[in-house]
Formats: C-alpha cells, structure tokens, sequence
C-alpha cells in the first residue's frame, strides 16, 4: 500500500513547505508515500477560476492510478473525528489496493469532475483553509491516524 499526497504546485511558504516534508517524512518510516505536484496553473496561465479549476482537474486527472482509492478534499465532504479517521484509512488500506491518493485542489479549489470520482470526499472542518495549509493538515492527520493505528502515543484521545 502506497500513500500519495496530489495536489497543485509547490508551496510557496518556506514554513508551511517545512511543516509538510515534516510529516511525510513521519509517514514515511511507517509505509511508502509519495508527493505528487503538478504544473502551476494559476502562476502560468491567466485563466479565470472556473477555466482554472477545469485545467487543474486535467492535470490532476494525468496522474490519478486506475485503480486504488481516491481521496479529495473539498469543504462541502464528510468530517470526521481523528480516530474515526484512523478507522477509515486502516479499512481502505486493508481493502488491499495498490494506493491512496489524497486530492488537494488549487487556490479556487477543487473541480467536481475529480470529487465525483472519488471514493472518500473529504472536508477538514467548516472553515475555511487555504489549499497550503490544507498540505499540512491532510499529512498531519495521516500521521495521526497511522499512530492510532498502531498505538505510537501522538495522538491524546
């Protein structure tokens, strides 16, 4: 089982940046993952936000798995506590597929086209985070809930 991490180009805060590779450095020594980012649309081009999020999802779509599970992350999806979390991300990596891959989309967020094909749609809370920040929240809580998983003392229930 291979965790990937895909989202839409690099981050441009040196914390934040620092803060992620923390994280997936953390998962790392407890199952294979990867990072995923594609061209900077929204540096590159001059395209409105719905034309954007449409040439994201393109982007997006050429680095999905056939197969595997797919994970993104939109404010409207399902919350969850962080066990229960754990209890989801145990259960889909049991499920024996050669991935999952969490979807974060760009500033103007993420296009329907990829939520539809999701298995999971995500939502980390009712407010709002900026798709930066939103690296670091994902990778955070994967950590957690692969310590959950395996009853490393991160997480204080």
């Amino acid at each position: 089982m291979r965790l990937r991490f895909l989202w839409a180009g690099r981050t441009r805060s040196a914390p934040i940046d620092a803060l992620v590779e923390d994280y997936l450095g953390r998962i790392r020594h407890m199952v294979p993952c990867e990072v995923i980012e594609t061209r900077d649309l929204a540096r590159t081009r001059s395209l409105k936000a719905g034309a954007l999020v449409r040439a994201e999802a393109g982007e997006f779509a050429r680095h999905l798995a056939p197969t595997g599970t797919l994970v993104a992350l939109d404010e409207n999806g399902r919350q969850f506590s962080s066990a229960a979390f754990s209890r989801w991300l145990e259960s889909a990596m049991q499920r024996g597929g050669r991935s999952i891959t969490f979807v974060i989309g760009g500033a103007e967020g993420l296009s329907p086209e990829i939520s539809r094909k999701a298995d999971l749609v995500l939502s980390m809370g009712a407010m709002t985070w900026t798709h930066e920040m939103s690296r670091v929240l994902v990778a955070e809580q994967v950590y957690r809930a692969l310590c959950i998983q395996r009853g490393i003392p991160y997480h204080k229930a």
